[in-house]
């Protein structure tokens, strides 16, 4: 009995010491716990943000559209160079065949390999494809040779060869939305500022055998992107009553505008016969119907347009599949 007294006596003193371990445990484990928790809430808050800017990209860029492909770009300093198959001046060059019987203003071209026969119809063209001044994008580099793409709206060889030393570095600076609403005969832009379709550019071009034709893309890190398939033949209709009707029933898009309609068109200055969609005047509501019908095609090719402080802005095919 005295013994069982002698240890509840004791057994107070044996929780204190207890609770006391259980507390500095606590606190011990608590101060490991806390960083981990704390880089948790911040992982999880950098998370959100993430999402958050992802959505805010996917909400405003209706385009999609890959970064610009192009980093690296040359120009061509000297008229007597080639375009080459291979790294090697023995190899290949690229040439272009004309059609021979045509009268037209547009004849065939067909690009090809000099080492390919010629096409019946066809004769051999004595244009210069690397003339002084034009700028090819880099897609590599081999020995003492770059490889360039070469693919546009006439060529579609992808890529060649060009010597180094027939070419010199030329530098791109950001397209600004400005730069392209500067007003400009036969080529008129708008750059949508806010809302939905941030970024969105519009693109009018005019001359006298096209005819009009609207594109639609997206200023994307200082580069306009343009998806081939957004290419829109407008032309004036003065019997419509609408302002602006978009048929995309066949495989071009068509727009047809009103100019009587609340002045939609403006005369070119060079020539008052000729008018061309003015950009400024369509509505939010115009643009959005305007963008959801050209993103309901899909296209292989997209036209990306940088600016050269040296030359201007130029464009540059890329294939995406």
């Amino acid at each position: 009995m005295e013994k069982v007294y002698y240890l509840c006596r004791r057994r107070p003193i044996l929780d204190i010491i207890m609770r006391t371990i259980k507390t500095k445990l606590f606190f011990v484990l608590w101060g490991m716990l806390i960083p981990l928790l704390t880089a948790n809430c911040n992982d999880k808050k950098n998370v959100e943000k993430a999402e958050a800017a992802d959505t805010t990209v996917k909400t405003e860029s209706a385009i999609k559209v890959s970064t610009p492909p192009f980093e690296k770009f040359v120009v061509v300093i000297s008229d007597e160079t080639g375009l080459y198959k291979k790294a090697d001046i023995n190899s290949p060059t690229l040439v272009q065949w004309i059609e021979s019987d045509c009268e037209s203003d547009y004849c065939e071209n067909i690009y090809q390999w000099s080492d390919q026969p010629g096409k019946p119809g066809f004769e051999l063209s004595t244009d210069i494809i690397t003339f002084e001044g034009r700028v090819f994008p880099v897609l590599g580099e081999e020995g003492k040779f770059y490889k360039v793409s070469t693919i546009s709206q006439w060529c579609d060889i992808e890529s060649a060869y060009i010597p180094k030393a027939s070419v010199g570095d030329i530098e791109t600076s950001p397209i600004k939305a400005d730069m392209l609403e500067a007003e400009d005969n036969f080529f008129k832009c708008r750059v949508v500022k806010d809302g939905k379709y941030k970024d969105i550019v519009l693109i009018d071009e005019f001359n006298e055998l096209d005819g009009e034709s609207l594109q639609v893309g997206v200023l994307n890190n200082g580069v306009v992107a343009t998806p081939l398939v957004y290419y829109i033949d407008s032309y004036l209709d003065i019997e419509q009553k609408e302002d602006v009707i978009i048929d995309d029933s066949e495989d071009n898009i068509i727009l047809r505008y009103n100019r009587y309609n609340k002045n939609l068109a403006v005369t070119i200055e060079e020539n008052n016969e000729f008018y061309q969609l003015d950009l400024k005047k369509l509505s939010a509501e115009q643009i959005a119907k305007i963008v959801e019908t050209v993103t309901k095609k899909k296209t292989e090719y997209v036209n990306y347009m940088y600016h050269f402080p040296a030359q201007g802005l130029q464009s540059f095919y890329y294939k995406t599949l």
